[in-house]
Formats: C-alpha cells, sequence, structure tokens
C-alpha cells in the first residue's frame, strides 16, 4: 500500500503526531509513506492520500493567496483521485481555528468535502459532530482512531524538584500550566483570570509555548504585568526542554473556547499530569479513556473556583504514579489506520502485501467490515 500524507514528517519538531503514526505503519508489512510533494502528487500514482488539516491553505497573509492555495489544493486532490488515489480525511478539526477570510473557507470546504473518500475520526463525539457540520460526509467510509500518545516522543530526565529548579520556580507549592501553541482560541487569558480570581496563597501559574501572534503575547503580558507567581515562557519549546515544564507542574489547564481534540491534553497524560478541559467535543470519551482521576472537565467557562477545586483534587487525590495509556500505543493507532484505509480502497482493491498487514495487525479478521 503507497500512501502519500499531507503532513508525513515535516511537521515533526511542532506536532510528532504525523512523524508518530508514520513511523509506526512503514513498520507494517507491505506500506510505504512518503510526504506530500508536487511532484509525487502529480506524477506518481498512491492509493491514498491522506490528508490531516485541509484549512492549512486559509492561513495567509491576503485572501487572494488563501484563494490561490485553497484552490491548488483541491486541484492536486482533484488530479490524485483521476489517478486512481483514495482520499482520507483525518479529521482534526471542523474549521479553522483562525482565518481572516470566512468566504474563502467556505468554498474551500465546499470543494473539498466532496473530493473525501474515508474519514478518520478521533472519538465518536468527532464523527457526530463532523457529519452534523458537513452533512455531505454522511455517505463516507467513517472509522474511529485515537491520537496516539507522546510517551515516546520527548525525553523524560527530570523529577518534579529538579525540573522546577530548571525554570527558576521556587518554593514548594502547586503548579498550574498552560503548555503548547498559544492560539487565540485556546483562551490561555481566561486561565490567567481564573487563577487570580482563585486567589490560591501559595499556587504557581506557569504559560510555556509559542503565542499564534504578536498580540496575543502582549495581551498576556499586560494581564499577568509581571506578577511574582505567574512564569511565561514565550516561544517554541526545544524537544529537549518539553518535560521540564510538564514535570514541573501538578496540573494542566487547556480551557478552549472551542475544541474537537485535543493533542495538549494527551501530551500532558503522557507526562501522567492530571489536566482540566472543558466538557465539549471529544474530552468526555478523553475522561473515560484515562480516568476521572486524570481529566477533570468543566461546563461553561472557566472560573475561580473550579481552578480551585481541580488545584485541590490535583493535589490531594491518590491515584497510579502512570496514567494507563495503552489504547493510545502506536502500535495500535498504526493497525486501525492500516485497517481504515482498507475501508476506503474497498476489500478488492486490497493488495496481497495489504491483506498479509491487517491479519498480522487484526489476528483472525477475514475480511474488512
Amino acid at each position: 500500500m503507497r500512501i502519500l500524507a499531507l503532513p508525513a514528517f515535516k511537521n515533526q519538531r511542532e506536532n510528532p503526531y504525523n512523524a508518530s503514526l508514520y513511523t509506526a505503519l512503514q513498520k507494517l508489512p507491505g506500506v510505504t509513506v512518503a510526504e506530500f510533494t508536487n511532484r509525487r502528487v502529480l506524477t506518481e500514482r498512491w492509493d491514498i492520500l491522506h490528508i490531516h488539516w485541509p484549512d492549512a491553505p486559509l492561513h495567509r497573509p491576503s485572501a487572494w493567496r488563501a484563494a490561490l492555495s485553497s484552490g491548488l489544493l483541491i486541484a492536486r486532490v482533484l488530479w490524485a483521485k483521476a489517478l486512481g488515489a483514495k482520499i482520507v480525511w483525518t479529521v482534526h478539526n471542523l474549521r479553522a481555528h483562525h482565518t481572516e477570510y470566512p468566504k474563502v473557507e467556505k468554498w474551500l470546504w465546499r470543494g473539498f468535502v466532496p473530493l473525501v473518500n474515508s474519514c478518520i475520526h478521533l472519538s465518536t463525539a468527532g464523527k457526530k459532530m463532523a457529519i452534523e457540520t458537513f452533512p455531505g460526509l454522511a455517505g463516507k467510509s467513517h472509522s474511529i482512531v485515537p491520537h496516539g500518545h507522546y510517551r515516546d516522543s520527548y525525553g523524560n530526565e527530570c523529577d518534579r524538584r529538579q525540573s522546577r529548579s530548571l525554570l527558576g520556580i521556587r518554593g514548594n507549592g502547586p503548579v498550574i500550566a498552560f503548555v503548547g501553541q498559544i492560539k487565540a482560541y485556546k483562551n490561555v487569558s481566561a486561565l490567567v483570570r481564573a487563577f487570580f480570581e482563585a486567589a490560591h496563597p501559595s499556587a504557581i501559574l506557569l504559560i510555556a509555548g509559542r503565542a499564534g501572534d504578536a498580540s496575543i503575547e502582549a495581551d498576556l503580558r499586560a494581564v499577568t504585568n509581571g506578577h511574582p507567581r505567574v512564569f511565561c515562557h514565550f516561544g517554541l519549546i526545544p524537544d529537549d526542554r518539553m518535560h521540564l515544564y510538564l514535570n514541573a507542574c501538578n496540573l494542566t489547564v487547556f480551557p478552549y473556547r472551542e475544541i474537537l481534540n485535543s493533542g495538549s491534553a494527551i501530551l500532558s497524560l503522557s507526562f501522567s499530569r492530571p489536566t482540566l478541559v472543558p466538557s465539549r467535543g471529544a474530552m468526555a470519551e478523553l475522561r473515560q479513556l484515562a480516568g476521572e482521576d486524570w481529566v477533570y472537565t468543566f461546563e461553561g467557562n472557566l472560573t475561580g473556583a473550579t481552578l480551585a477545586a481541580a488545584i485541590d483534587q490535583a493535589t490531594s487525590a491518590e491515584r497510579p504514579a502512570e496514567c494507563e495509556l495503552g489504547a493510545l500505543s502506536w502500535k495500535s493507532i498504526a493497525s486501525s489506520t492500516l485497517a481504515a484505509y482498507g475501508r476506503a480502497l474497498g476489500v478488492e482493491r486490497l493488495t496481497v502485501f495489504t491483506q498479509t498487514a491487517l491479519a498480522m495487525a487484526h489476528p483472525g479478521m477475514e475480511k474488512i467490515q
């Protein structure tokens, strides 16, 4: 099976998700994965064109550039289909998190969705929301394949005391953290307000990650105003320092305004850190998978009272030393993704190699349901 992925490995520094997925897939017999390029999509034949963020062309400095990039994506997808590829979309988001060109976005989805042969959803809730948002997906093939963990993506050498020392955090009070890319929809300013409202006498707030634009960073600097118990580390977090921020904290908080899936929450759980998230999208399923000791949810807007209760729970409740994430192993994710490709292709088009790989991944399976 030949898979062309957009992206496959090139975004590994920003998010190891894709590289972890395709590295695991290439370990299965008969599977080849390549990074999407113009040359490959135009001149070579592929069984699967796997697209993750079709809204990426919208993130351009002008409407005409966004429209041009969107049109080029649709043209390339059409060409790949003409050469026999099936189009698989992993539905990470239902819309662009931030775009200044709503008309272009509407046109992009109107052109892209009909070209999709099969959808991979990270949760059952995500599948339901996707079909509600894009009714044209109802007749497509669908698979539920959860987001894999990040335990093999980053080093993990320092304990809490060492991590805090290296970050310049003093004291033994609870540390509440937001770790990851800081974008408007992630609503980090609400966490700052809730932190001040909670008025926990010894709690420390740690914000670490690259801001989506200069105005977000400026707003956070203004609202935190150099407070002695707020530590802000703006910028892309190097892989060899990611463990410092997560090991330093007692609780991570992601107060998203809107959410379908959250790789940041899974990153936190990969380091066995309790996390507080809104009760939206796939978060209820994540809570069920990881356990109530690890995932706390809240309704509506994040408040100081909600945050204070989560701090108390994170610092006083007994829980295992490690969050159990066996269901999110990349070996399991890869085999489930391969089965999803098989559904997209149809049993009659599967090669001997693919049938062998599926049989190894799913012993006893005689055909794809």
